[in-house]
């Protein structure tokens, strides 16, 4: 019975060294946990970081090193805009900008037409020149120019005008003194160009003239030979024709005179035209020219 009771007692001993001991083991993580937890007010020691080191990884996310820098630079801020009133007026040496609307008036105006530089003188227009030198047919031939001057104004579109003084050029188209007489004399123009200051112009159209002087394109003496060799030769034919003496003498009278008549009537002459002589030129062409400043 003594042996039964000490064996319980022997058992029962041992489930409370038992109990005993799991109770401490229980509790040493616990207080194992609270030397590990650091203070709030303890500055951290070298000791305690290679003790976070080794703590778990929960332990570490809490605690991020210091020196750790972000990632990403934050975006820079939008400058603030400043209140109207606090814009600074344009200072006098600064020029204002152009305003759109006056570049668009401006841009919008239409061009202005250039003024007229030329005038025309139409065709059918006459203008009247003088010879500045005597011309006849025995001094001038076909192709020969003269020079003439404008006496009267001619008046053109857009204010142009051939003035008074301006020069013309004249060509010789036709130049025949007169055989035998006054009837077969020919002198004649043609203009061909126009000169006003330093400006030419040629001219296309016709020219006329008044009446030519005449002139005796034989000289005197031989004028007077012309007229004794057609009265001698009038004389003996008169004689021939008279059956008397009275009538040959009579006869040879009137065949003189006739026959100087006759000597006289085949004369030949040249035509001139004077100096300041007027010639008429009408243009066949339009004549445009140079409006003058």
């Amino acid at each position: 019975m003594c042996t039964l009771i000490r064996t319980t007692v022997v058992s029962l001993a041992l489930i409370a060294v038992a109990a005993a001991c799991k109770e401490s083991d229980d509790a040493t993580p616990a207080s194992r946990q609270v030397e590990l937890a650091p203070s709030a007010a303890a500055q951290p020691q070298l000791a305690d970081t290679a003790q976070k080191v080794a703590s778990p990884a929960a332990d570490l996310e809490a605690a991020p090193s210091p020196t750790t820098k972000p990632a990403t630079k934050p975006a820079p801020k939008s400058p603030t805009p400043k209140p109207a009133s606090a814009v600074q007026p344009a200072s006098a040496s600064t020029p204002a900008p152009s305003a759109a609307p006056a570049v668009s008036a401006l841009s919008a105006a239409p061009a202005r037409a250039a003024a007229p530089t030329t005038g025309t003188i139409a065709a059918g227009a006459a203008i009247g020149v003088a010879a500045t030198a005597r011309v006849c047919t025995n001094t001038y031939k076909v192709g020969d120019k003269i020079t003439a001057t404008v006496s009267a104004v001619a008046r053109g579109s857009n204010g142009v005008e051939v003035p008074t003084g301006a020069t013309m050029t004249l060509r010789v188209t036709e130049a025949a003194r007169g055989e035998n007489g006054k009837e077969s004399i020919r002198l004649a123009f043609a203009p061909v160009s126009g000169t006003i200051g330093d400006a030419t112009y040629d001219v296309t159209g016709t020219a006329s003239h008044g009446d030519l002087e005449t002139v005796a394109a034989q000289t005197t003496g031989d004028q007077v030979k012309k007229v004794a060799v057609g009265a001698a030769i009038g004389a003996i034919a008169g004689k021939l024709l008279g059956r008397k003496n009275k009538d040959a003498v009579i006869g040879g009278v009137v065949g003189a005179a006739a026959g100087g008549a006759v000597a006289a009537g085949t004369t030949d002459w040249n035509g001139c035209l004077p100096q300041g002589g007027r010639v008429n030129v009408t243009l066949s062409q339009p004549l445009t020219l140079l409006k003058t400043p």
